[in-house]
């Protein structure tokens, strides 16, 4: 069994269920460790019971823990595609995946290349840059134009004026 988390700025991590069960909190002991304010140091857990059957429950936690859209309070059974909010943070829960047919390379056919778009640059959509410097900016700031043409003809009229009163 396995507990996917999907945090909105990064790609989802995958934690498989080893043992009896999974803890979920934003400490580093636990099994998931979450990273996210509105997470319990120690949120909740995954047990694996003696049928197989998986359960969860909320430790009490300040924000509380979500199946499908309803608060969790005590055990409740976990199916696949369960979809499970610690505090903000979704994540999915999905039963043991079984181990793929052999197939026989010799007369499996090419798959087809899949066609590529690279009108966006050839960035993933959820791209980040990670330089410490601002982008540059396109086009004309129109505002700080209007400034430095203000300032410079001022400083032409100043020029004037001085020149006219010292020249007379």
């Amino acid at each position: 069994m396995r507990l996917t988390v999907y945090f909105p700025e990064d790609s989802p991590t995958t934690h498989e269920v080893v043992g009896e069960k999974l803890t979920i909190g934003r400490l580093v002991g636990n099994d998931v460790a979450l990273d996210e304010a509105s997470v319990s140091s120690r949120h909740a857990e995954i047990v694996l019971q003696d049928g197989g059957a998986a359960v969860l429950r909320d430790l009490d936690s300040t924000n509380g823990t979500f199946l499908n859209g309803e608060q969790v309070t005590g055990e409740h059974p976990l199916v696949e595609g369960d979809e499970i909010y610690f505090g903000s943070v979704r994540s999915v829960f999905m039963e043991q995946s079984s181990p793929a047919p052999a197939v026989d390379v010799a007369l499996e056919q090419p798959a087809a290349q899949p066609s590529v778009d690279f009108s966006g640059g050839g960035r993933p959509d959820n791209f980040r840059p990670l330089s410490p410097f601002p982008a540059a900016v396109k086009g004309r700031d129109t505002l700080a134009l209007l400034a430095w043409s203000s300032l410079g003809l001022g400083v032409l009229c100043a020029l004037y004026a001085l020149l006219v009163t010292f020249t007379s």
